[in-house]
């Protein structure tokens, strides 16, 4: 029996040993593919520190993959090796094998087979520790709320994505293991850059849409013309009209500043960002109970700012509160009437809520918001209470999330720092009145689109009048006030169905024989829609505007057909004591300063101002580029804005608050941003929207000088805008020239704009060499004037600013003092000629002779002169002088620092 068991074990053990030897073969290969997969995963994860910057107390973790996926691969080459090894003797064996030797391999095979085994129990603890770490997140949650913002520098682009998505899918681990391995994987092999955007904006506008606060501002498309609304109710023409009712809320609240309720956070953003679900809004009205039972509430006058130069809170970024208590007159919201609560400018985030009831939120400092107060007012007392963020710069809370959110270099102020009111209005009401006109053959054309919204429908009829205004010297912001009634230009009416809702009546006219607003002649008209029911007037809306019209063609900007050279300064909407909250008569004295410089163009630097700027820009004749505050945006915030919408909520809130204003030309949208293709993608989504809103203006972006920056023209706008600071920050003011030669050499069919050259005064720097530089420059823009379209000096007034404080100014901060720059600029200004002149048309040539040959000799005097008489500043050129300023080298008029030296200013 023993032989013939023998014979059978010998051929068994060779047919074990064979196969064991496969085996131990395909260990080894599974072994070197897992070493394979575990280097590429290596490179997938960039390191341990991704996970390690979200969730810190299992970054750890994260590193034993690499190690442990290495050892296991590593453990299977080595098992397999000594598996099949230990086959081939078995399958080499004698027959019958004797049975010692046959149980010596066998038990080896046995303690290799342990150790395969051993593979897969490795595996699934690995396993098990990813879906611990998955697992865990929500737990790690407290810990990721600490810095969730924070992102090292050494990100590549799919890092930051891989980051987002993590961080903001905590709730849901699963999701955001799929959507990071999706985009771990579109890594490796290299999509297409358009699809890496769309994967980008739908990955991150999912994740926003669920942790930060949407934008309340949108656009319906009504009877076929886009209608704004704004938290449910139809953006309004903004201004005073003399058919409705007002409560001014202006003048005397309460304010308490509230440095803890900024700390609270939910899912790892700031409360004020959050979007607001109920529980958020329940965490909102908790810290507002919590306020009004506290102490340390004082007497404030609104509008105003929070935290200006010199004020007890200066500087403050923050949570601060704001009450008020007021009576509604008798009758205010009797015959049906719709109330609105109108703010025109609070910075950053409010929350608003009226004798308790919450009433909703906005974002964004500079454009006004509305809110339906009907349900929540009543007669006699009511109180308002309004909790505004200035979400502070450079904070992981504003980090590529508001707008702006870099440390910008203008003042940060918070607070309401512009008017507060109700305003009641009938059940049917117009709620827009937009004024598009047109520059035809036969004269001018004109359409005025009427938003009437009506409780119950009905007919009405509609009557539009048009009457020439006389503006000149008008601080009166209301349209009414500066129109001449006696005479009428347009009158029509029509006969309208209305439904129950919104409804859009367009009324044109031909055929007009107007007067042209230009800033020569700045001809302006008012506007009036009436709704009447019955012999019964329901609503009448005024508003000014003029008959212009503006377009590029080929290299040049038309104003109303003709060639139109900018000759312009820029300006903050900054005053000492004051900040940002200006009563009118200091925006009509600053806007008139401009106009006495000689300038024809201003641009309100990067934020929408007050609105009676435009409009006291319109009465001057003042050609004005808005901005909105897309400011030194890097990738991160480029792609933020482009998921979150709030910068094309500012860009429409904008548009569609100044749409009738005149003086208004160019849209700009955005102020020396970074990247290329991430600003791009923004750029066109935001001019997309502004040609959807006003087709009739043209759209810009200041650029920091680099002739290789193609985003104007890649992202389809109409004007090509570069800050130029040649002799100040980089090269010599020399190089200017060639700059602009090179530009109009690369981009030979676009309008060219310097939308800033400055220098300036203080830092021992000094009014004549601020002065000198102007005169050098403006002598090579005009040598070139055949080249640009126009250029702004940096800026009409000295200003405060978060980084320094700007001494730019051709008048001081106070505006008691013009300095010496003041008259260049208006001297070269008001002898500039018209655009399409050269300027030397019958000048005689033996004049042109005789003052090239006396060159020489006036430069040689005036070295001589200016070495005898000239100022004890410094009298070099000045080209990169600003760099040797050290900071604190001079002081402004509240202690700030003037002007050190910055590596990109962008205004």
């Amino acid at each position: 029996m023993e032989g013939s068991g023998g014979e059978i074990a010998g051929p068994l053990v060779r047919i074990g040993g064979l196969i064991a030897f496969v085996l131990g073969v395909f260990e080894v290969v599974k072994g070197l593919l897992l070493l394979a997969l575990v280097q590429a995963a290596g490179r997938l994860l960039s390191g341990a520190w991704l996970l390690s910057s979200i969730f810190p107390e299992l970054g750890w973790l994260l590193s034993l993959v690499p190690v442990s996926g290495t050892a296991l691969a590593a453990a299977h080459i080595v098992a397999g090796a000594v598996y099949a090894a230990a086959a081939r003797p078995l399958i080499k064996a004698p027959v019958p094998m004797p049975p010692e030797e046959r149980d010596k391999w066998i038990t080896v095979l046995a303690a290799v087979a342990i150790i395969l085994n051993l593979h897969d129990l490795l595996l699934a603890l690995g396993l098990s520790l990813a879906g611990l770490l998955l697992g865990a997140a929500e737990a790690t949650q407290q810990s990721a709320e600490t810095r969730p913002n924070r992102m090292p520098r050494a990100f590549t682009r799919c890092d930051k994505l891989l980051y987002f998505i993590i961080r903001q899918f905590r709730d849901s681990p699963m999701l955001a293991l799929l959507l990071a391995l999706a985009l771990l994987l579109s890594r490796q092999l290299s999509p297409p850059p358009a699809l890496s955007e769309l994967l980008w904006a739908l990955a991150l506008l999912a994740s926003n849409a669920s942790l930060y606060a949407a934008p309340t501002f949108e656009v319906r498309e009504i009877g076929g013309y886009p209608v704004p609304f704004q938290n449910g109710v139809v953006y309004p023409t903004f201004g005073r009209q003399p058919s409705r009712l007002y409560v001014d809320l202006s003048g005397d609240w309460e304010l308490l500043y509230d440095e803890e309720a900024g700390n609270a956070r939910v899912g790892g953003v700031r409360l004020s960002l959050s979007a607001r679900s109920p529980e958020v809004v329940e965490l909102l009205t908790e810290q507002m109970r919590s306020a009004l039972a506290r102490g340390g509430w004082r007497r404030v006058r609104v509008p105003s700012v929070n935290n200006a130069r010199g004020s007890e809170m200066e500087g403050f970024q923050g949570v601060a509160w704001y009450r008020k208590v007021f009576e509604v007159p008798a009758g205010l919201l009797s015959g049906g009437r719709r109330v609105f609560l109108v703010f025109h400018g609070a910075n950053y985030v409010a929350d608003v809520w009226l004798n308790g009831v919450y009433l909703g939120y906005h974002e964004g400092g500079f454009t006004p918001f509305v809110f339906d107060a009907t349900g929540a007012l009543r007669e006699g007392a009511n109180e308002l209470v309004v909790r505004v963020d200035n979400v502070p710069w450079d904070s992981e809370d504003a980090r590529f999330v508001t707008v702006p959110y870099k440390k910008c270099d203008w003042w940060n102020y918070g607070g309401i720092y512009r008017d507060v009111y109700l305003e009641a209005v009938n059940a049917t009401y117009i709620a827009r009145l937009d004024l598009v006109p047109r520059k035809l053959e036969g004269g001018w054309g004109l359409e005025a689109r009427v938003v009437v919204v009506s409780a119950g429908g009905g007919r009405a009829r509609l009557e539009l009048r048009v009457h020439p205004a006389s503006a000149a010297g008008r601080v009166e912001p209301d349209a009414l006030s500066i129109a001449n009634l006696s005479e009428t230009v347009v009158e029509l009416s029509r006969e309208v169905e209305l439904e129950p809702g919104v409804s859009v009546v367009a009324l044109r006219a031909e055929g007009l024989k107007a007067r042209e607003w230009s800033p020569e002649s700045p001809s302006l008209y008012a506007a009036a829609a009436r709704l009447v029911e019955g012999g019964a007037v329901l609503d009448e809306v005024w508003d000014q505007f003029g008959f212009r019209e503006v377009k590029a063609e080929g290299s040049r900007i038309l104003l109303n057909g003709k060639p139109v050279f900018l000759k312009g300064v820029s300006r903050h909407e900054d005053y000492p004591g004051l900040g940002r909250a200006l009563p009118p008569s200091l925006i009509y004295e600053d806007l008139r300063i401009v106009k006495e410089m000689g300038a024809n163009f201003l641009r309100t630097a990067h934020y929408p101002n007050h609105p009676l700027t435009y409009v006291y820009a319109d009465r001057l004749g003042l050609l004005v580029w808005e901005e909105i505050p897309v400011y030194w945006f890097d990738c991160e915030a480029l792609r933020a804005q482009l998921a979150r919408g709030v910068a094309r909520q500012m860009l429409l809130e904008m548009v569609y608050r100044d749409f009738n204003r005149p003086s208004i030309i160019i849209w700009s949208l955005a102020n020396e941003c970074g990247c290329r293709d991430e600003r791009v993608a923004l750029l066109r989504d935001l001019a997309q929207a502004a040609r959807r809103a006003d087709p009739t203006r043209l759209l810009t972006q200041a650029i920091a000088w680099d002739p290789s920056d193609d985003t104007t023209l890649r992202a389809g706008l109409d004007v090509l805008s570069v800050n130029m600071y040649f002799g100040v920050f980089y090269g010599k003011l020399e190089d200017m020239d060639a700059a602009i030669k090179e530009l109009r050499r690369r981009y030979p069919s676009v309008p060219i704009v310097i939308s800033e050259f400055g220098f300036w005064s203080g830092g021992g720097v000094g009014e004549a060499r601020q002065a000198e530089y102007f005169a050098r420059a403006w002598k090579i823009i005009e040598s070139n004037r055949d080249l640009l379209s126009g250029a702004a000096w940096w800026t009409a007034f000295d200003y405060d600013s978060m980084i320094v404080f700007d001494t730019f100014g051709a008048l001081d901060w106070q505006r008691g003092h013009r300095k010496l720059l003041f008259y260049d600029i208006k001297r070269a200004y008001e002898s500039f000629p018209p655009a399409g002149e050269s300027g030397r048309e019958g000048f005689p040539s033996a004049l042109l002779l005789a003052a090239a040959a006396a060159a020489p000799l006036l430069y040689v005097a005036g070295k001589v002169i200016k070495k005898k008489y000239g100022s004890t500043q410094r009298t070099g050129d000045g080209e990169g002088e600003g760099r040797v300023h050290e900071e604190g080298a001079g002081r402004g008029p509240a202690g700030g620092p003037q002007n050190p030296p910055r590596g990109s200013r962008g205004g």
